[in-house]
C-alpha cells in the first residue's frame, strides 16, 4: 500500500452493518461512539496541534450538543465512527466545547494532519458532499431519503423507489518523461490558470465514457500539450475528496517533444530536467521561482518518485 495522503483508512467500513437499521441506530446512540463534525463541508481541526477533532456521544450529551442522526463510516475496533453535518448554531456549539478549534477547508488543513486522520476527514467530506448534492431522485424528482447508514439514497416515491449510491469520478494524472540525446532526463509539467504563480504540476484529466485508463492518459496529454506518448505504466492511486474523485497515477514516455498547449486547459507547459526540479520551491512558498505541487497530492508523489528513480 502506498503512503499517499487520504489513503490508508484504518477503519473497518463494515458494509454489512449499514444494511441493518437497528444496529446502526444502536451504534449511533452508544456513549463511546465517535462523532466528527463538518460545517459547510469544512472539517473541525485544532490548528495548533494539527489534529482532527471528534467527540464521543457521551461528551456531546454532557455538553448539551446532540445531532438527530449521523452517517456511519466504520468501526475502529469496537468503537463506531460517524460524521455529521452541522447547522450554524451547532457549529458554534462545537467550537465552544473545543476551545481553539476551527472549521477548516480540508484543502488547507489536510496536508498538516496525520495520514490516518486525513483519510477519515476525506471520507467524511466526500460522503457529505454527495448527500448534499443528491436531495432529489434523478428519475422522478421526488425527495430522496437517506438509507444504509447514510451510504444510499432511496426515492421517497413508492412508485419509483430508485436507489442512488455515492459517486466517484475517475481521473488520470500522469508524469511524462523523455531522455535527451545528451542523456539528461526531462519531465513534462504544466501550470493551470487557477494556480498560484510559478506552481507547476503533472497533467491530469477525467476519464471519458467508453475509454480505458491508458487511452485517457494518451488523449489528455495530446489534447493539453500535443505530445504523443508510449509505454503507459500505472504507479498508484489516491482518493481526492475535492469533491469526489479518484486520481489514478501513471508514468509514460514521450515520443515527441514539441509542446503546443491548449490555452483553455493550461496557462503554460514546459519540459524540466531533474536538475531544474531539484531547485524548485514548495507550494505556498513566498520566494520567487518555480514551485512543486501540494505535498498531499499524488502529483507531488509522482514527481518525487520520478526524481528518486
Amino acid at each position: 500500500m502506498n503512503s499517499l495522503h487520504y489513503t490508508g483508512l484504518t477503519l473497518d467500513r463494515s458494509d454489512h452493518l449499514r444494511r441493518d437499521e437497528d444496529k446502526i441506530s444502536k451504534l449511533w446512540d452508544h456513549p463511546t461512539t465517535r462523532v466528527y463534525p463538518l460545517h459547510k463541508l469544512k472539517n473541525l481541526v485544532d490548528p495548533q496541534e494539527s489534529q482532527a477533532i471528534y467527540r464521543t456521544q457521551l461528551e456531546l450529551r454532557e455538553g448539551n450538543l446532540q445531532h438527530p442522526q449521523g452517517t456511519f463510516i466504520g468501526l475502529d475496533g469496537n468503537e463506531a465512527v460517524f460524521v455529521v453535518s452541522c447547522t450554524d448554531q451547532q457549529a458554534g456549539c462545537w467550537q465552544s466545547i473545543v476551545p481553539g478549534s476551527e472549521f477548516s477547508d480540508l484543502r488547507q488543513a489536510g496536508p498538516t494532519l496525520p495520514r490516518d486522520q486525513a483519510s477519515i476527514l476525506g471520507v467524511a467530506r466526500g460522503i457529505l458532499h454527495w448527500q448534499q448534492q443528491t436531495p432529489y431522485c434523478s428519475l422522478c424528482g421526488s425527495q430522496n431519503r437517506l438509507s444504509n447508514g447514510g451510504h444510499m439514497m432511496r426515492c421517497s416515491s413508492d412508485a419509483c423507489s430508485k436507489q442512488t449510491f455515492p459517486r466517484t469520478d475517475p481521473a488520470v494524472i500522469m508524469l511524462i518523461e523523455r531522455m535527451a540525446s545528451s542523456g539528461e532526463r526531462y519531465c513534462l509539467l504544466g501550470r493551470s490558470h487557477a494556480w498560484p504563480q510559478g506552481v507547476y504540476s503533472t497533467l491530469a484529466g477525467f476519464v471519458e465514457t467508453g475509454e480505458s485508463l491508458e487511452e485517457a492518459v494518451a488523449r489528455e496529454v495530446f489534447e493539453e500539450a500535443s505530445i504523443h506518448i508510449k509505454d503507459v505504466r500505472y504507479l498508484a492511486s489516491q482518493p481526492w475528496p475535492f469533491p469526489q474523485s479518484i486520481m489514478l497515477g501513471f508514468i509514460a514516455t514521450a515520443t515527441t517533444d514539441e509542446i503546443q498547449i491548449d490555452p483553455v486547459e493550461l496557462a503554460e507547459a514546459r519540459w524540466f530536467s531533474d536538475k531544474e526540479i531539484a531547485t524548485f520551491g514548495d507550494w505556498g512558498d513566498q520566494a520567487p521561482g518555480p514551485k512543486l505541487p501540494r505535498p498531499d497530492s499524488i502529483a507531488r508523489f509522482l514527481i518525487d518518485s520520478w526524481m528518486k528513480s
